[in-house]
């Protein structure tokens, strides 16, 4: 039979399954023999689930493996998309990118958590250890059930040890404090509450950040259980908050961004440090009974009591120089603190200094750009005002033209009117003068004579001065006469054109 005593290896068999062989989101266990059920109360929800080695590369999800969790979540990263290939699937980093950029904004009003226990939460697992190689989960439910009601076993036969999580934590702080050192089976059972690694502690928060703003803000990293600022025995803020996230994943998410980047939560320039945390609720501490009574150590040291060292003695001098030893470690701590907060002093000056000089230059850069956008829109306007301007002159030297061709026009009318006119007055004038003619004509047909032949014509003196020219008697010369009129005289013909035209 083991012995019931407490030793490492359970602890270790512990860690080693915390961190890499138990997944209570996903119910996987690398290891061969583990099992794994989900119950409620007494009754069995889905039959159990057994894990053995079948070709899966184990997790490690420890401080020694955080090269190859980065590896494996980014290879994850990459394999995340659809299988038609045409649409790619959000990373955790792309959601927790956009959960970032939702409450980004103003603080100043944040709802009241709901500080009401949640049901089978991480704080609730209990961890069974010695058990017996014959004992089950069905042992395990049926053990624990007069407690409370049961959500998930986990038994490793092989390593002897087990997990349970609880409804409430007050009846697994009930079962842990009223079934510790229990027999199950002929060995008694070991309880205590199990490390989830959900848990992380944030340092360096200013004064104003309260368990509203803690829980705003890191949110964007998963679903949180319970999110609390630690407070000294006076209430004033200690600077530094506990995060309990449902997953695993999600506190080291957590620490592996926070550590990568600065993550601020207030406008201050002061960044969270994150680092893992393991909540310890061991209320109890350690009994008498499960001490190791058979260590020669044991032996040794009970068998003085409790006394006061004689003066001048061994023990006394031993005494004080354990005591001097502590005293001078209390010093340089205290020095140490005072020196880290005369650093914090001085990195606050610097830092509002440097954000006063940041700013500054913010506006003085603001100014210049407003300056050049204000010359530019000044070019802009003396580049628009010529361009109205030689508009303008184009159009008004296009309205000149047109103008001057339009009087033109009316020039060249009145000429033409002008030159019609006087063609009009000429032309009455040579009707008049043909009127006059003509009577002068029909008055000389009249009062002329003739003597002799008819051919034989005489012109008088006034036609030989109209026309210029001699007429003879002869017939077959030009000019010649039948009866008083002009044969061959085309000014006579061109007369009674006009008449009929006009």
């Amino acid at each position: 039979m083991a012995s019931q005593n407490p030793d490492t290896t359970g602890a270790n068999v512990e860690s080693s399954t915390e961190n890499g062989n138990i997944d209570q989101n996903q119910g996987g266990n690398q290891r061969s023999g583990g099992s794994f059920r989900r119950g409620g109360g007494a009754g069995k929800f889905g039959g159990k689930g057994r894990f053995q080695n079948q070709g899966q590369r184990p997790r490690n999800d420890g401080p020694q493996g955080g090269a190859g969790v980065k590896r494996e979540f980014r290879e994850g990263n990459q394999r995340n998309f659809h299988r038609d290939g045409e649409h790619a699937m959000k990373t955790p980093q792309d959601k927790m990118i956009e959960k970032l950029n939702q409450i980004s904004g103003s603080t100043l009003e944040l709802p009241p958590l709901d500080m009401t226990e949640k049901k089978f939460s991480g704080r609730n697992r209990l961890y069974v250890g010695n058990i017996g190689n014959e004992v089950g989960e069905d042992d395990l439910v049926e053990f624990f059930k007069a407690h409370g009601e049961v959500s998930e076993v986990f038994v490793n036969k092989e390593k002897n040890f087990g997990f349970v999580k609880f409804d409430f934590h007050s009846n697994a702080a009930k079962a842990k404090r009223e079934l510790d050192g229990t027999a199950l089976k002929g060995r008694n059972l070991r309880l205590r509450f199990a490390p989830g690694g959900t848990a992380i502690k944030v340092k360096n928060l200013t004064s104003n950040v309260s368990n509203e703003l803690l829980y705003h803000a890191f949110q964007i990293f998963g679903e949180i259980e319970r999110a609390t600022i630690i407070i000294d025995d006076r209430g004033k803020h200690t600077g530094e908050g506990i995060v309990e996230f449902v997953r695993k994943g999600s506190a080291l998410a957590a620490v592996r961004e926070c550590r990568e980047s600065c993550f601020f939560i207030t406008s201050s320039l002061r960044p969270c440090i994150v680092e893992p945390f393991d909540v310890i609720e061991d209320n109890d501490g350690l009994p008498d009974k499960l001490i190791n009574k058979r260590n020669p150590e044991f032996q040794k040291q009970r068998e003085v009591g409790p006394r006061f060292a004689q003066i001048n003695s061994f023990e006394h001098e031993y005494g004080m120089r354990w005591k001097q030893l502590h005293e001078l470690f209390t010093q340089k701590e205290e020095a140490l603190k005072k020196e880290l907060e005369m650093e914090k002093e001085k990195l606050e000056a610097q830092m509002e200094y440097a954000k006063y000089e940041h700013e500054t230059e913010m506006l003085r850069e603001q100014l210049r750009v407003r300056e050049m956008d204000k010359e530019r829109q000044k070019r802009e306007w003396e580049m628009k005002e010529r361009q109205a301007e030689e508009q303008r002159q184009r159009t008004e030297e296009q309205m000149r033209r047109q103008e001057e061709q339009m009087q033109a026009r009316m020039i060249h009318q009145e000429e033409e009117l002008r030159r019609r006119q006087q063609e009009n007055s000429l032309f009455m004038q040579a009707h008049q003068l043909d009127s006059m003619l003509d009577a002068q004509d029909s008055q000389f047909d009249r009062g002329n004579m003739y003597t002799g032949d008819d051919n034989d014509i005489k012109p008088n003196n006034f036609e030989r001065e109209r026309f210029g020219v001699d007429v003879g008697r002869n017939p077959n010369k030009s000019g010649s006469q039948t009866r008083g009129h002009w044969v061959n005289d085309s000014r006579r013909d061109e007369y009674p054109m006009k008449r009929r035209r006009f």
